[in-house]
């Protein structure tokens, strides 16, 4: 494993999600467009909850985006934790009812370890508590030991914001 910095990094994972028949979109406004839900756009999806709930229709099935975000409601923890930011750029990948994490997982592996040539042995998995279909995919088609495997629940495991789509 070589190091990446960050926007050979952001490229790399762009490229990636290109070649798997995604569209690069640009990052949307970090202020939400017809969402009253959201002051700032905090997550990577945020701008495209609109297309999760078939209110507006994707220019594709598949698109990637790196998605400048903003996030407050831990702002207290910021510069305390490694983990707490304001301000950061979110990768993502997403499908609108064209795949999923039958595809999805190879796709996760493949670009960690034949992309960033991240060592196998190096990696831990985590999964929702009750996500029996992610934990035997990972482990009886990908190869991960169940020693590398975590389950997490709601607290550590679950997204939500503002309304609209949410979960594990």
């Amino acid at each position: 494993m070589q190091w990446t910095g960050l926007n050979e990094l952001r490229e790399k994972y762009l490229e990636f999600f290109e070649s798997k028949g995604h569209l690069r979109l640009p990052s949307f406004s970090l202020i939400p467009q017809g969402d009253k839900s959201l002051l700032l756009i905090n997550a990577g999806m945020a701008p495209l909850k609109k297309y999760f709930t078939g209110e507006l229709t994707p220019p594709r099935k598949r698109v990637t985006t790196c998605q400048k975000c903003i996030r407050t409601p831990d702002i207290e923890r910021v510069g305390i934790t490694a983990r707490h930011g304001t301000y950061f750029e979110m990768l993502g990948n997403f499908s609108f009812g064209d795949y999923f994490k039958r595809e999805a997982i190879p796709w996760a592996w493949e670009f960690f370890t034949k992309v960033l040539e991240m060592p196998p042995e190096k990696l831990y998995i985590s999964v929702y508590l009750d996500d029996d279909e992610a934990y035997d995919i990972w482990t009886k088609e990908i190869g991960v030991a169940p020693d590398h495997m975590v389950r997490f629940g709601k607290e550590d495991n679950f997204w939500e914001h503002g309304a609209g789509p949410c979960g594990p």
